[in-house]
């Protein structure tokens, strides 16, 4: 650059036109036009507050190399150390040795190994309930075939579940089948010896795969399905639009099958769906035996006949009030099971604080609606006036004139002074203007014997017209006496 601004200043342009033609400041022009940079002032480092502690703080590190700041602060401050403890902990993060951890490359073989592992995706609303989101993410190591599923419920059924529809997708089971350890997979771990879920293991024998556990606190171990969940984070949750939860697994279902299992995979640079082709000659046969997976479960009964599963109550049959109650878990229903087996079925609902009651399930309470004639002696005979006596007494329960039982007596008395048809007529009365009591109906009985005509018409009810020949006797009075009225005032 020096020797094209001395050239173009030898053919004689200015400063400006040299910057321009050479797309530079002016500054830059100036800076070069004698042939040689301008000097510039050479400042050393500036010291540092930290600088007389440099060597007492590399000592301390190269012996212990965890020590924290904090603590090294505190040793120096006590030392003299006049600055800040934001400064130290800069200094110490300049000269601390940098940790870095190593990665090897691990492949597999075609058919050899699958990796699984859930993925929180936010909260969902499920009738009226929220819940917290989860994917269930599946990947076969060789072809990079991946399957995933949306559900609210993590429950091993539900696991066990997604864990089998994954296998179907891919259309076979591999050797092996990594997870993490969570509590659906490992019911205790000490070290390198892992135990696992029992539930698990029965499923594991019954598809042909073998369990393993990764390290705990190391994702890495299961990294292929690990990078699948922030794909599926990124590459399709970000921004998705659903209405519910099927909406959202068949978009899911579209996403693999359409977008994530036929581009060119990054690691392998082919499609995963293509090498799933030839990787399924080497996976194992999957067992329809295992298509519906269960857990034996069991819960205590309350006096009411009520078990709760998943924050749900639900009815069983009467004989297990304050009994245990064994039933096998599905992911969607229960079977309740008695020594002979299946006894009854029952469907969970999404939700919770609801109570799901079969009346099946109470055949006393059952049997004590069909009835005909009402347990209760005074209620029986109160109901036996007349037709209409029992939608009356429902009504006179509700007046709260008095006491009920007292109303009630009362009534059943009127039968010793008027028929059962007129009583009929009174409570039909009653019925269709509302209007309930002892009292009440003893008026209308009145006016049917003393005055029945002035008694509104209803249907169903006669009244019986006023008669021709009424003797009426009127007293007659000389108009004169009107007269004198007029006059008085």
């Amino acid at each position: 650059m020096i020797v094209d601004i001395m050239q173009l200043k030898k053919q004689g342009l200015s400063k400006r036109a040299i910057a321009r033609r050479l797309g530079i400041s002016r500054d830059t022009v100036s800076k070069y036009w004698d042939g040689s940079p301008l000097e510039t002032v050479s400042y050393g480092p500036r010291p540092k507050l930290v600088d007389p502690y440099q060597n007492y703080i590399i000592k301390r590190l190269e012996k212990y190399p965890e020590l924290s700041a904090d603590r090294l602060f505190d040793e120096i401050k006590a030392r003299g150390y006049k600055g800040s403890a934001r400064t130290l902990r800069r200094y110490v993060a300049s000269i601390r040795p940098q940790k870095h951890r190593e990665y090897k490359p691990f492949e597999t073989l075609p058919g050899e190994q699958a990796q699984a592992d859930w993925g929180h995706f936010g909260t969902i609303v499920v009738d009226g309930a929220t819940y917290k989101l989860y994917a269930f993410v599946f990947t076969l190591c060789w072809s990079r075939v991946s399957y995933v599923e949306f559900v609210v419920r993590t429950d091993m059924a539900t696991f066990l579940s997604c864990l089998y529809r994954a296998l179907a997708y891919i259309g076979g089971v591999p050797r092996e089948i990594v997870f993490d350890n969570a509590r659906v997979v490992v019911s205790e771990r000490v070290g390198k010896i892992v135990r696992f879920n029992e539930n698990l293991l029965h499923f594991a024998l019954a598809t042909g795969f073998t369990p393993k556990a990764c390290w705990t606190y190391d994702a890495e171990s299961k990294g292929k399905v690990e990078s699948m969940v922030k794909y599926v984070r990124r590459g399709f949750f970000y921004g998705r639009e659903f209405n519910d939860l099927i909406d959202l697994n068949h978009q899911a279902l579209d996403w693999c099958n359409n977008k994530a299992n036929i581009r060119i995979h990054g690691t392998t640079g082919e499609v995963p769906f293509e090498r799933l082709s030839d990787e399924r000659n080497y996976l194992q046969p999957l067992s329809e035996s295992a298509a519906h997976p269960f857990v034996l479960e069991d819960r205590r009964a309350t006096r009411t006949n009520l078990i709760s599963v998943e924050g749900n109550q639900y009815s069983v049959p009467s004989r297990w009030a304050r009994q245990r109650v064994r039933f096998r878990r599905y992911e969607n229903h229960l079977e309740l099971l008695d020594d002979r087996g299946v006894v009854d079925t029952i469907q969970l609902e999404y939700g919770r604080g609801k109570r799901i009651i079969r009346d099946e399930h109470y055949p006393a309470h059952e049997l004590a609606k069909q009835r005909k004639t009402p347990s209760n002696p005074l209620q029986a005979k109160f109901e036996g006036l007349a037709p209409e006596a029992e939608a009356y007494l429902q009504g006179l329960s509700r007046n709260r004139v008095g006491s009920l039982r007292d109303q009630m007596e009362k009534i059943i008395a009127l039968t010793k002074s008027y028929s059962p048809v007129s009583i009929s007529q009174a409570m039909q009365r009653a019925l269709k203007y509302g209007s309930f009591g002892y009292g009440s109906l003893k008026g209308i009985l009145r006016r049917y014997e003393s005055a029945p005509e002035s008694l509104p018409e209803i249907d169903g009810v006669e009244t019986a017209p006023l008669s021709t020949n009424l003797d009426v006797q009127v007293e007659k009075r000389d108009l004169s006496y009107y007269g004198g009225l007029g006059a008085a005032q």
